[in-house]
């Protein structure tokens, strides 16, 4: 019963932890959209090449968002089963006598 008490603040360490090393890796996303905008904007800075920058930065860091959630999600999955294997590992280990 103790065991089940712990079991959502694991979980909650759990998923801070990935959260956590996923959004301190950093994400290279890599667009030409973004890179046309960017080029654009050095070229000719005027209000319409800044809103179009502001535009393809907002789709990039979307992008990035994205891919920043699914590597918490991949991590907390991979955390927990490896957590799960260390224990089944060393629950069916040798058994002193």
């Amino acid at each position: 019963m103790r065991q089940i008490a712990r079991l959502p603040a694991q979980l909650v360490i759990k998923a801070v932890l990935a959260t956590v090393l996923s959004f301190a890796t950093p994400v290279f996303v890599d667009r030409h959209e973004y890179a046309k905008a960017v080029m654009d904007n050095i070229k000719n800075p005027n209000s319409e090449n800044d809103a179009t920058l502001r535009i393809e930065r907002t789709k990039t860091e979307r992008i990035a968002l994205g891919i920043h959630i699914v590597a918490a999600g991949a991590l907390f999955v991979l955390i927990n089963t490896g957590l799960l294997l260390v224990k089944w590992w060393s629950d069916s280990g040798p058994k002193s006598s």
